[in-house]
């Protein structure tokens, strides 16, 4: 028995010599190395590494934009009331923004600013379903150090380094500014031109999606805090790809966007409009580019509007309890496209709202 307990303690020994070491050199989620980081053509984990950066730097800037990688397209530098940094990461939610703000809040970094972008990821997507993917598991800032220390361990995963291994013998950098630029702005590549495929003709869709009524009291939340600490908040809805948003609204997506009227005031850039409809300003199915980005910009920030896409939903400003006019263009276009709404062909919500 004695000699069976020495072999056990002696392979641990040999797992944690070898294996420990190799994956904290090799971090394909660029977790052990937030200061330094690694294109190395791996998803990291931004949600981390930007929270991590803004802790480490409380002086860098004093406003925030929040929201999924979608926002990752917008210029930040062009924000002309702050120092904004860019926050997004893959398919970032109000429930996880909420719990970033408060763990700023708690250090004392109080931004003066905070854009929201909110979309049908916000919607559709449970937070739970994040703590395991490892390119978005939220850091348990306020948690203990058995939390903390759970957090890491998960990067220990040698299955899933072994198979991270391949993409990065694979990769070819060709973005030599990527580490500087995400721990400057938060942003992704503002100058890669649209390169959009055909073949991505599709909605963006996950078969884990389904609707969720908390989301209502997440921003709500998210919008008490912001008043409580006097920080000036701007919600607005992302852009989505014309039949990403298609697929949107036949499973609810426009009570989404009436809901969220229920609670806040918004700028709404969803619909079928000049912009969504073209899939030049795409990247793909789901990422719009900078030209579309700009447009938004120019509406939140310098008053600047189109006419025409203003009447096709486009940078229209929807005050709180005032949503019914913009639904209105929104259902009067599904419409005119023969679209079915909230008919929830994909989800397992079933229930159905008439506006």
């Amino acid at each position: 028995m004695k000699k069976f307990v020495t072999k056990c303690i002696a392979f641990f020994l040999i797992l944690v010599l070898i294996f420990v070491p190799f994956n904290v050199l090799l971090d394909p989620y660029n977790v052990f190395h937030a200061d330094r980081l690694v294109n190395n053509g791996v998803e990291p984990n931004k949600n981390y590494i930007k929270m991590r950066h803004v802790i480490k730097n409380p002086d860098l800037y004093d406003s925030l934009l929040f929201g999924s990688s979608r926002v990752g397209f917008l210029d930040v530098e062009r924000m002309n009331d702050g120092t904004y940094y860019d926050m997004m990461y893959s398919e970032g939610l109000p429930a996880e923004h909420l719990q970033n703000l408060k763990d700023l809040i708690v250090r004392g970094i109080v931004p003066k600013n905070i854009l929201l972008g909110v979309d049908d990821i916000s919607w559709f997507v449970d937070p739970e379903f994040h703590n395991n993917i490892l390119y978005r598991a939220p850091f348990p800032w306020s948690g203990d150090i058995f939390d903390k220390a759970g957090f890491y361990l998960k990067y220990f995963d040698l299955i899933t380094t072994r198979q991270s291994i391949k993409t990065i013998r694979e990769h070819v950098v060709n973005d030599e500014e990527w580490s500087d630029r995400l721990l400057r702005t938060g942003t992704e590549n503002l100058d890669i031109p649209s390169q959009f495929d055909i073949a991505n003709d599709f909605p963006y869709w996950a078969d884990y999606y389904m609707p969720r009524e908390e989301v209502f009291e997440e921003i709500q939340e998210f919008i008490d805090l912001c008043e409580e600490y006097d920080i000036r908040l701007t919600v607005f809805t992302n852009p989505l790809f014309h039949r990403t948003y298609t697929k949107g609204i036949e499973n609810g997506y426009l009570e989404f966007l009436k809901g969220l009227s229920e609670i806040t005031d918004f700028y709404n850039f969803s619909g079928y409009n000049n912009l969504t409809v073209d899939m030049d300003n795409y990247y793909e199915n789901s990422h719009y580019t900078r030209k579309i980005g700009d447009k938004m910009i120019d509406v939140m920030f310098y008053g600047k509007t189109d006419v025409q896409l203003m009447e096709q939903g486009f940078g229209v400003y929807v005050e709180k309890g005032r949503g019914d006019a913009l639904l209105k263009i929104l259902k009067d276009q599904a419409v005119n496209y023969g679209i079915e709404i909230n008919t929830y062909k994909d989800t397992l919500n079933k229930s159905v709202e008439e506006y």
